[in-house]
């Protein structure tokens, strides 16, 4: 007889609709993940399982995953206010932050807002760019992949799951990326609106807890990397692999490293 999955799923009401999540119940302090665009919580069941005994849970941001879809541009502050609207119908008093890509924005500005809960903040591909260079990545960056009479649209978002963010001949995990992505070809649209007008550095500068910045050399945001240490001193930095899918590619050394990172808090 197959073994259950211990991996649950719910939904919290917010004052836009209705966020679902999945979580894994466990000890400890709660990690809490953001997921990056335009993938979902489910980019995280990998490293749940590998992170088995924690108290976790994973957020699908609005527009994404099975979330509700918003009916205008929000900023990410609006987003952050829906993620923390979920965590308190929770019950979470306390928690570390996990965020990839833009979840990493996410996470960042959670971490800013609620530092009295706040115990620890982690990002994998930080998006710590000048606001000159994120007008120059928004030149060659297109989150444009909405239907198409002719179909084109499926083989863009093939192309974007295998060679842009980096699952190749992974043919699963490829097909669970594009899924998603077709998923939210509007929302990847808002989102990214809302990215290019935000300021990670600004934040991160006044964030007073430990953080934990990881990032693989052919991440789009490696370039930003190592200027973590810098803008904050009290961050800890290891390169991992797994282009932008590092959580499900290099799932062993990221559980790792943010075990040893917990745990010496």
């Amino acid at each position: 007889m197959a073994q259950a999955n211990p991996i649950k799923k719910k939904y919290s009401e917010t004052s836009g609709g209705q966020c679902h999540y999945r979580y894994m119940e466990g000890d400890g302090i709660p990690v809490v993940f953001f997921h990056q665009t335009p993938s979902s919580s489910l980019m995280y069941e990998p490293i749940m399982h590998e992170l088995k005994g924690m108290n976790m849970f994973a957020i699908d941001t609005p527009g994404f995953g099975q979330s509700f879809d918003p009916n205008h541009n929000p900023s990410i502050g609006e987003y952050c206010c829906w993620l923390t609207e979920v965590m308190n119908d929770i019950g979470l008093k306390e928690y570390h932050l996990f965020g990839h890509h833009t979840g990493a924005s996410m996470a960042l500005q959670i971490a800013y807002d609620q530092p009295q809960s706040t115990k620890s903040l982690t990002m994998v591909g930080a998006f710590l760019a000048t606001r000159e260079e994120k007008q120059e990545m928004k030149k060659n960056i297109s989150s444009d992949w909405s239907p198409k009479d002719d179909g084109s649209h499926l083989q863009q978002v093939w192309h974007l799951t295998g060679e842009i963010l980096g699952a190749k001949t992974d043919l699963d995990l490829r097909h669970r990326e594009t899924i998603d992505a077709l998923r939210a070809h509007h929302s990847a649209k808002q989102i990214h609106e809302a990215i290019w007008q935000h300021s990670d550095i600004e934040l991160y500068e006044q964030i007073t807890c430990a953080s934990l910045i990881m990032c693989a050399p052919d991440d789009v945001m490696f370039p930003f990397f190592e200027r973590a240490s810098t803008i904050n001193q009290k961050s800890i930095l290891e390169v991992v692999e797994g282009k932008n899918l590092e959580l499900d590619l290099d799932t062993k050394s990221i559980a790792n490293y943010f075990k040893a990172f917990i745990n010496q808090k």
